[in-house]
C-alpha cells in the first residue's frame, strides 16, 4: 500500500485500539494496519482530538512524603555506638586487668585500632548531613559542592576550597588517629598472680648465683663478684672528668647489692637459679615478673669507733693483725700501682663478722715478706662489721637477667643461729665484697695519691685477682646448712606480678580515642537545634533534586551528561511551597553568576509540616 494513500483514510472514527497486537479497528470494525511512529505523528498533526489522546497508562507517585525530624533513629544509634566504642577503647587502655589480658601479643593494638575503626563509620555516617545543610544554609548552595560532598570527591571539579579542606581532614582524620595511638607504646600493666598457677612451684631464695653463673661463681668468686658490683662500679664512674655523687637514698644496683647509705651496704639473698630460668623460658618477648619477697641479706656497716676510741680500737687492731700474721691466708695485700697496696684482714678463725680493708702505702722496708707492717697498716685500716638482717628486696626477671629493683634492710640482727653463715666463716669472699661497695672505702680510695676515682676499674680488676681466686664453700653451704641461707615455700611471704608490655595510660590517649565520638555530637546537636529548618534532610540525593526539580531550568546545564562537568558554578536553588498536592520543595538550578548569587538564598521548612 502507498503512503500516499494511506494518509487520505479517515481516522477521526477510530474508537479501539489494541497496542499489544499492533492493530486498530475503525468504528464500522474495518481491520485497519497498524501506523508506524511517523504515521502516528502525522496523524496527530492533523487530527488534534487525536493529540489529546494520551495512552500511556497513569504512575502512582513512589515517593514517601514525610516530616522532617529533629534526630534520625540511626544518627542516634551511630552516637550511641561510638559512646560504647569509646568507653571500651579506654577501659582496654584504663583497666589495669582488662589491658594485661590483651597485651598478650599485642590484641590490645588490634581492639583499641578495630574500635577506632567503628567510631570512624559513626562519624561518617552522620558528618555528610551537616555538612550538606551547612552548605544550604550558608554556602554558596552551587551543584559542584553538593557532588563533593556526597560523593566524598576531594578534587571534584570546581569544588570551593572550604570543602575540599574539610573533606581531605575528614578522609587523613582516621589515619592520623590510627597512628597517634601507637605512639603511646611504653607502657605496661602488673598483675599480681599465683607463681604455681604458670611454673608450678615457688622460689627458695639465698645466697645463689643467677643463671649461668653456677658453675663459675660458686666454684670461685671472681665472675660472680664481677657481674653483682659492675652496675655500681659503672655508675660511680666519671663522667666528662667529673665524679658522680652518691645517691641519697637506698640504691639497688645489679641483681642483688643495695647501698643503704653511705656507710652500709647490702648484698641480698636472690631467688633459686631454676625458678629465674623456669620464668624465663615462660616469657614472651616483652614481659617480665615482678617479685617482692621478705628475704635475708648479708650487710657490711662501717664501724667509726675508731675515730671515737683511736687507742682502744687500735690496740684491738694490732692485737688481729698479730693473729692474722702468724696464721695463713687472713692477711693478704697485693701492691698496685707504684706507692700503694691493697691490704685485707679478717679472723684466723671462720668468724668472717668483721673485715679490716685499706689501701696503705707499700714501704720498702716493710718487715713482713710481701705485706706492710701491722703499725704501717694500722692508720688506713677501717673496720666492717658484716651481720645477717632481714630485709626486703623487689626484682625484674626479663628474658635477658635478673635485676634488683629496690630494696631495705632492718636495723637489728638476724637471731644468732642465723648469723653462722657469717660467724662460722663458709663464704668469705661474700663479706670482703659488700665491705668495698661502701661509701667509706670509696672515700679511702678517693684520698690516696694517685688513686682517684678515675683509677677505679683497674683497682677492681686486680682487687677480685687477688681476694676471689680461691674456692668459695657456698655449694657446700647449701648442702649443709639449708635452713641458714634459704626460706622453704610456704614460709616465705613474697609477691609475684606478672608485667606486660601495653598502651600508656595517659589523657591525651583518652582525647584521641574521644575525638570521633564528640564530633558526632556536635554534628548531631547543630543539625537538631540549628539547621532544622533548612530544606533538605539527611537522605538528600539525586532522588530528592530529581522529585522535586524544576524541569524549565534544567536546560543550563544540557552538555554534562557523560562528562559529569559543568563550565561554571551551578547553584541549586530550594524553595518550599504549596501546590495541588500539598507542601513540596521545588529545585531549581542557575548559573552562579555574582548578578544572581547574593540575591537568591534557600528557603527555610515549616515545622511539623509533610513535604511531598
Amino acid at each position: 500500500m502507498a503512503f500516499s494513500s494511506f494518509r487520505t483514510r479517515d481516522y477521526t472514527n477510530v474508537a479501539n485500539t489494541d497496542y499489544n497486537e499492533g492493530i486498530i479497528y475503525s468504528s464500522n470494525h474495518v481491520r485497519v494496519p497498524p501506523m508506524d511512529d511517523q504515521q502516528h505523528h502525522l496523524c496527530e498533526l492533523n487530527n488534534p482530538s487525536a493529540r489529546s489522546f494520551d495512552p500511556r497508562p497513569s504512575l502512582k507517585p513512589l515517593g514517601v512524603p514525610t516530616v522532617k525530624k529533629r534526630l534520625h533513629i540511626s544518627h542516634v544509634l551511630a552516637a550511641v555506638v561510638s559512646l560504647i566504642c569509646l568507653a571500651l577503647a579506654i577501659t582496654a587502655v584504663a583497666s589495669v586487668k582488662v589491658s594485661w589480658l590483651l597485651g598478650q601479643k599485642n590484641y590490645q593494638l588490634i581492639v583499641v585500632g578495630f574500635l577506632l575503626s567503628v567510631m570512624n563509620l559513626c562519624l561518617d555516617s552522620t558528618a555528610p548531613s551537616l555538612f550538606l545543610q551547612v552548605e544550604a544554609r550558608y554556602g554558596p548552595s552551587t551543584l559542584q559542592n553538593y557532588d563533593g560532598i556526597l560523593c566524598n570527591r576531594i578534587f571534584g571539579s570546581r569544588l570551593d576550597a572550604l570543602w575540599r579542606l574539610t573533606l581531605g581532614l575528614m578522609t587523613i582524620l582516621p589515619l592520623g588517629l590510627g597512628v597517634a595511638y601507637k605512639t603511646f607504646t611504653g607502657g605496661n600493666s602488673a598483675l599480681t598472680v599465683n607463681a604455681a598457677d604458670y611454673i608450678g612451684n615457688t622460689s627458695y631464695y639465698g645466697m645463689f648465683a643467677p643463671p649461668g653463673l653456677q658453675s663459675l661463681g660458686e666454684q670461685t668468686g671472681i665472675s660472680l663478684f664481677s657481674n653483682a658490683t659492675l652496675p655500681f662500679l659503672v655508675a660511680a664512674s666519671p663522667t666528662n672528668g667529673t665524679e658522680p655523687p652518691l645517691p641519697l637514698d637506698t640504691q639497688a644496683y645489679g641483681f642483688n647489692i643495695l647501698l643503704l647509705d653511705n656507710e652500709t651496704t647490702a648484698a641480698l639473698d636472690i631467688p633459686q637459679p631454676d625458678y629465674i630460668s623456669t620464668v624465663q623460658r615462660l616469657l614472651a618477648p616483652g614481659e617480665s615478673w615482678g617479685l617482692t619477697a621478705c628475704i635475708g641479706g648479708t650487710v657490711a656497716k662501717f664501724n667509726d669507733s675508731k675515730i671515737i676510741d683511736s687507742d682502744t680500737k687500735n690496740s684491738t687492731f694490732m692485737r688481729r693483725c698479730d693473729e692474722a700474721v702468724a696464721s695463713s691466708g687472713v692477711y693478704t695485700a697485693m701492691q698496685m700501682l707504684k706507692e700503694n697496696c691493697f691490704a685485707l684482714l679478717d679472723a684466723p678463725s671462720a668468724d668472717q663478722s668483721f673485715q679490716y680493708i685499706g689501701f696503705p702505702p707499700f714501704p720498702n722496708d716493710h718487715t713482713i715478706p710481701g705485706y706492710p707492717s701491722c703499725s704501717t697498716f694500722s692508720h688506713y685500716a677501717q673496720l666492717y662489721d658484716i651481720t645477717r638482717r632481714t630485709c626486703t628486696g623487689s626484682w625484674v626477671i626479663t628474658r635477658g637477667g635478673l635485676q634488683l629493683v629496690s630494696g631495705e634492710c632492718d636495723e637489728t640482727n638476724l637471731l644468732p643461729e642465723k648469723q653462722l653463715i657469717i660467724t662460722n666463716g663458709t663464704n668469705p669472699f661474700l663479706a670482703t665484697s659488700t665491705c668495698l661497695l661502701s661509701s667509706s672505702s670509696w672515700e679511702l680510695l678517693g684520698h690516696q695519691p694517685g688513686m682517684g676515682r678515675t683509677g677505679n676499674i683497674h683497682l677492681w680488676q686486680q682487687v677480685w685477682q687477688l681476694c676471689f681466686g680461691q674456692k668459695s664453700q657456698s655449694s657446700t653451704v647449701l648442702q649443709t646448712w639449708p635452713k641458714l641461707m634459704t626460706h622453704p615455700p610456704g614460709h616465705l611471704n613474697d609477691t609475684v606480678e606478672y608485667i606486660r608490655p601495653t598502651l600508656r595510660k595517659s589523657g591525651l590517649l583518652y582525647f584521641i580515642f574521644a575525638i570521633q565520638p564528640l564530633l558526632v555530637f556536635v554534628s548531631l546537636a547543630l543539625t537538631a537545634c540549628i539547621l532544622n529548618s533548612t530544606p533538605l534532610d539527611k537522605d538528600f540525593g539525586f532522588i530528592s533534586v530529581l522529585s522535586g526539580i524544576d524541569r524549565e531550568s534544567l536546560d543550563v546545564i544540557n552538555g554534562a551528561s557523560l562528562s559529569g562537568q559543568l563550565a561554571t558554578k551551578v547553584k541549586l536553588v530550594m524553595r518550599p511551597m504549596r501546590n495541588s498536592q500539598g507542601d513540596t520543595i521545588r529545585y531549581r538550578v542557575m548559573p552562579s553568576s555574582s548578578t544572581t548569587t547574593p540575591t537568591v538564598r534557600n528557603g527555610r521548612l515549616a515545622p511539623n509540616t509533610i513535604y511531598h
